[in-house]
């Protein structure tokens, strides 16, 4: 079954945060865990045309995939892969490039939460992580849509679905090393000025660009240009969601014009980003 998609979007740094409505799209890759689970069956292929019908994926980064039939109500998660909720993800249910691998097994999955719509995916007692056992009341990981807005409950709930998914809560977050914890940092600024290159960040965070590209792709999963990649694009998605046009998201994302952020967007999401702005409600 194919739907349109339709449903709204929330951006904090490290994760991307869609329900609703997820379509088709077409082949493409990112550099984030995706985590969906939903409350029917949709079904995705590999880069070698092997299928899935599933209600929960995970996806592991830079693994090309495609959602061939959609579901109606679901939750889509992109976790950045250097974050502990990314690594926790990954490390709880370890996928490989192959479709038959993303979709974890019922043991693995018997006391999670397994329906993406928002508003009934969390029961009370599963806002308390099994692994962590923290209170429902603890801070989330990852900051809350201010109150007011009509989706806030929904998309707060979301959160905490993810957070239970990673195992995860605030009070779990590990440290990265000091160094790439400071290239983290200072990358969106540089992001701001135009292209952002390796040795321009090591001597930022006072290292050689050889000992800061070992250590940047150790602790965060992938090296470094295809992370400020990412970012580039996470930059765009948010100004448009700002209400920004896709040229001037683009521009100030850094990319050459619009056609060449909307090329990385297909390849990145699978769908142009004009087919997505209009079907997105943005939270703030």
């Amino acid at each position: 079954m194919s739907h349109p998609w339709r449903g709204w979007c929330v951006l904090r740094p490290g994760l991307m945060l869609y329900g609703g409505t997820v379509g088709r799209n077409g082949l493409h890759a990112h550099h984030a865990v995706q985590l969906i689970v939903s409350a029917e069956p949709f079904t995705m292929a590999d880069a070698h045309g092997e299928r899935l019908t599933t209600r929960i994926a995970v996806v592991p980064p830079d693994t090309r995939h495609a959602i061939l039939a959609g579901a109606r109500e679901a939750l889509l998660a992109h976790l950045d892969p250097r974050s502990a909720p990314g690594r926790s993800l990954l490390a709880r249910f370890g996928t490989g490039c192959r479709a038959s691998a993303w979709s974890p097994s019922v043991t693995q999955t018997r006391d999670l939460p397994v329906h993406g719509s928002p508003a009934h995916a969390v029961t009370e007692p599963a806002r308390t992580s099994p692994r962590s056992g923290h209170h429902k009341g603890r801070p989330l990981m990852f900051a809350e849509p201010p109150v007011g807005h009509a989706r806030s409950a929904e998309a707060t709930t979301a959160l905490q679905v993810v957070e239970v998914w990673t195992g995860h809560s605030a009070a779990d977050i590990v440290p990265l090393h000091p160094a790439v914890e400071a290239a983290i940092t200072v990358i969106p600024t540089l992001l701001r000025g135009g292209p952002v290159r390796l040795r321009t960040v090591a001597d930022a965070v006072h290292l050689s660009p050889s000992r800061l590209a070992h250590l940047f792709s150790a602790h965060v999963g992938i090296p470094l240009r295809p992370y400020v990649r990412w970012l580039r694009l996470q930059r765009a998605i948010g100004l448009v969601a700002e209400g920004e046009t896709l040229t001037v998201a683009a521009h100030s994302a850094g990319f050459t014009d619009s056609p060449h952020f909307t090329r990385v967007f297909r390849d990145t999401f699978g769908n142009a980003p004009s087919e997505l702005a209009a079907a997105i409600d943005w939270l703030p």
